[in-house]
């Protein structure tokens, strides 16, 4: 028989890389829910193995709002991130073609 309590610790979710799951971590502190990376160091000893991935564990009792949270502040991201790209077909850009350095740059330069 199982006897959940507000107060176990859950794993809320599996992140691609270390820096996502602290930037998740940092997020949902700042919203006050207390939280933590764990196995964010097991590529640097085991190397990059599959199945290897760092993960963000909440008290049960946080669960819902850190999911909440996590999925809002992503869907801002992914917003966010959309309308940022360049217009590579703009008729305005272009390239200027590589020139080398002129000679009175190259004076005192050690060669």
């Amino acid at each position: 028989m199982s006897i959940e309590r507000p107060d176990d610790i859950v794993r809320l979710a599996t992140a691609e890389n270390p820096a996502q799951a602290h930037i998740w971590e940092k997020t949902l502190q700042a919203e006050g829910i207390r939280c933590m990376v764990v196995g964010d160091y097991l590529d640097a000893s085991f190397g990059d193995i599959p199945g290897l991935k760092p993960e963000l564990w909440v008290l049960r009792q946080d669960r819902l709002r850190a999911e909440a949270i996590i999925n809002e502040k992503s869907a801002v991201l992914v917003e966010d991130s959309a309308s940022v790209g360049m217009d590579w077909e703009d008729d305005d850009f272009e390239a200027e073609p590589a020139r080398p350095p002129s000679p009175r740059r190259m004076q005192g330069r050690v060669r």
